[in-house]
């Protein structure tokens, strides 16, 4: 297919198709003339992954590109592809942050550590984790991780087959995908459920 069959088929734009390829994103096509290529299914899905790592996860070029590399490298094992996706959703925070953060910190890792969750330690989570935690004590909260406990083995049963179904995916790209749309999507359907949880118990707590 030309270039504007490409764009039709993906929904984006030939522009952004052309910037994706000077920035090495997206394979080139099929050369058959001087300033003309064909474009094959394998575009369309490298084009669809690309824009869900932008529009869904928010990442920018440079982290789309560490995703992409990671999803390229059939060497790198699919949990470290996962992984890549996984990580350029959020940053590790500076190393000066305040001591409760800190503090905090340690007991996510001492958690993470008894619940035998094996997480990379460059991962930014575990950190953002943290800074909630501290965030919450900092209202009086009365927080412990053990708070946490029942919550994680709810997610941990929820990502289970999330994970199973990513994996049984017919290539890399596709697998890389499901786990992006799965973590930002079901992730934010279980926040809008808290909510809907917090307005009903609020109703049930004023008798009505």
């Amino acid at each position: 297919m030309k270039v504007s069959e490409l764009s039709r088929r993906s929904g984006v734009s030939v522009a952004s198709i052309k910037y994706y390829l000077r920035e090495g994103l997206l394979p080139a096509g099929q050369q058959t003339a001087t300033n003309q290529a064909d474009y094959g299914e394998l575009h369309v899905r490298r084009l669809q992954l690309i824009r869900s790592l932008i529009d869904v996860g928010g990442l920018p070029i440079s982290r789309v590109r560490a995703t992409l590399a990671a999803v390229d490298d059939e060497a790198t094992p699919m949990h470290d592809a996962f992984g890549a996706v996984m990580h350029g959703l959020d940053e590790v925070p500076a190393d000066d942050r305040p001591d409760d953060v800190d503090a905090a910190f340690d007991e996510v890792q001492t958690w993470m550590a008894s619940r035998k969750w094996h997480v990379a330690p460059n991962a930014p989570a575990p950190h953002r984790l943290a800074e909630l935690i501290a965030t919450l004590r900092r209202f009086d909260f009365p927080i412990s991780m053990s708070y946490f406990d029942a919550i994680s083995d709810f997610v941990e049963g929820v990502v289970e087959p999330e994970v199973e179904y990513a994996r049984a995916m017919p290539d890399r790209t596709a697998a890389v995908e499901t786990m992006l749309i799965g973590t930002v999507v079901i992730g934010q359907v279980i926040v809008e459920i808290r909510r809907l949880a917090l307005e009903a118990v609020s109703y049930r707590s004023d008798g009505s």
